[in-house]
């Protein structure tokens, strides 16, 4: 009698490690898959803009979803300037905007700034933004009231634009 409930406990046992084993597996997979989604893009976006302008290295490119989607380049042309790109992700022609970096506030600056104004924020992430054709920070951060904020400060300056919270309904 023992030993068959020995034998039972033996089979549950790997049972419950098999099934713990391919639900890490398939959360592995899942979060592979959601990585490439967020960088889908990046490569091709890189190659068009150093064919097509005068970019040499691009040293970073993220996303930036408002009114309308665009990939953000930093990169630094044959001059060894460092510019700041927004390529329009819908149409087929593409209207870039360029900015050069050594014009705008640095993101260090617009954090520090930020921090001076909301010392117990917690931050979510902060990038460049495009809305109305304004170049724009776009900081995103849940607020001391537990709201998450989406701020729109001046590229150049720092000065407010635009800013929405949204409180949470369910906990």
């Amino acid at each position: 009698m023992r030993n068959s409930n020995t034998s039972w406990l033996l089979w549950a046992s790997m049972l419950i490690l098999a099934v713990i084993l391919a639900c890490l597996i398939y959360a592995v997979y899942l979060y592979n898959v959601m990585y490439d989604n967020k960088t889908a893009g990046f490569d091709e976006t890189s190659e068009q803009i150093m064919s097509q302008t005068a970019i040499e290295k691009v040293e970073n490119i993220e996303q930036y979803n408002g009114s309308s989607a665009y990939h953000v380049i930093f990169g630094i042309n044959n001059k060894e300037e460092e510019k700041l790109i927004f390529y329009p992700l819908e149409g087929k022609e593409k209207e870039l905007t360029t900015l050069d970096r050594a014009e705008i506030m640095p993101e260090e600056e617009v954090l520090n700034l930020w921090k001076t104004k909301c010392n117990e924020c917690e931050l979510v992430k902060i990038v460049p933004a495009l809305e109305s054709n304004e170049a724009l920070w776009q900081i995103t951060y849940h607020d001391s009231d537990n709201r998450y904020v989406m701020e729109y400060v001046s590229i150049y300056d720092g000065t407010p634009v635009e800013q929405y919270r949204i409180t949470r309904m369910f906990k």
